[in-house]
């Protein structure tokens, strides 16, 4: 028979049990729901914000239980340096900018694809337009050569920055059009600024991503030279959502949870352009309804996903930025998060 005091120790040791399960042998509950499920990233007043606008607005992330931290205007280029110390969790980026970092020893992979260049193809939804102003003497490829006779120096060609979309893409078009670099010449600027640089002549053509092609379109005074699809096919707005390989190994549920809401954000986006839109208008500053991107339904790294990774690949290759056979696309994701593919749907 046990005695009051021996009760009294029992009980003790049946509460500290307790404690210590809940804050470590039962950690799976509590740090997936507190510790795993934030998630912090960096949300840019641009073309890139529209699933983070619109998953805050419309509550994605707090439907599957994520706690979503932005961290503010880091510039693009410099996100990918944030992910790697850890400033932020995930990084969303075109297949050279995940190269890059992978050339520079970083440990990541991608777990889903974001972007993608519509098949439809319709100018609207495409990923990026050259614009020029409506005066431009260039009105084909083949007028670079005659511009430089003419003016003594390169078409200025305003990209975000190197090692993206813009620069990538504007080298595979001309080199189709069999124009070398001795024709034109990267500056680099913000999207936000293009257009006033465009109109003052500082620079010969404006790569813009929506919404800022939207606005200068709207604007009036230039026009659409080339676009994305016309530059690079069906591969050009491919983008890839990443977190870092201890990230992953720590927070596969968190992930998946990530994954889902944003996914479903941008099927949401794809769904209701002009609302979303009107939200990315808000948010970035714009008086009128923003364009917004276009996104994988799927999310899927299908088969053709691989083929669009291969381009890239290739035209790095091509560039000079990589060495032949130096990566493979399998080197650039894991299909470990495939069960929040929507694999009954399309890539683009």
């Amino acid at each position: 028979m046990v005695n009051k005091k021996g009760l009294g120790i029992l009980a003790a040791i049946i509460i500290v049990v307790g404690v210590v399960f809940f804050v470590s042998g039962g950690n799976s509950l509590f740090l997936a729901k507190e510790a795993n499920n934030t998630v912090e990233a960096a949300v840019t007043k641009d073309c890139a914000g529209t699933p983070w606008f619109v998953s805050q607005e419309k509550g994605f992330f707090e439907s599957y239980g994520l706690n979503f931290v932005d961290k503010g205007q880091i510039p693009q280029p410099q996100q990918g340096a944030a992910l790697i110390s850890g400033e932020i969790n995930v990084y969303v980026g075109h297949p050279n900018a995940v190269i890059n970092l992978l050339q520079s020893g970083a440990k990541i992979k991608g777990v889903a694809v974001s972007e993608s260049e519509p098949i439809n193809q319709s100018v609207e939804k495409q990923h990026m337009h050259w614009l020029v102003k409506e005066d431009s003497p260039l009105k084909t490829a083949e007028d670079f050569i005659k511009f430089k006779e003419e003016n003594g120096r390169k078409v200025k060609i305003a990209v975000l920055s190197t090692g993206t979309c813009a620069d990538l893409e504007t080298n595979a078009y001309l080199r189709d059009h069999n124009i070398s670099k001795d024709y034109y010449e990267f500056i680099v600027l913000p999207d936000a600024q293009q257009e006033v640089a465009l109109q003052e002549g500082h620079i010969d053509i404006a790569t813009l991503h929506p919404p800022f092609f939207n606005k200068a379109e709207h604007d009036g005074g230039v026009r659409i030279l080339w676009t994305s699809t016309e530059a690079f096919g069906s591969a050009a707005g491919t983008t890839l959502i990443v977190f870092t390989e201890d990230y992953i190994k720590k927070y596969p549920d968190t992930i998946r949870d990530f994954v889902n809401a944003f996914k479903d954000s941008e099927r949401w986006s794809n769904s209701n352009r002009n609302e979303a839109g009107e939200i990315t208008a808000k948010d970035i500053g714009l008086p009128y309804t923003s364009n917004v991107h276009w996104y994988s339904p799927s999310g899927a790294i299908s088969n053709v996903t691989k083929e669009y990774l291969q381009k890239w690949i290739d035209a790095m290759v091509i560039d000079g930025q990589l060495k032949k056979d130096e990566f493979k696309v399998e080197d650039l994701y894991v299909d470990t998060f495939k069960d929040t593919w929507k694999e009954n749907l399309p890539d683009n």
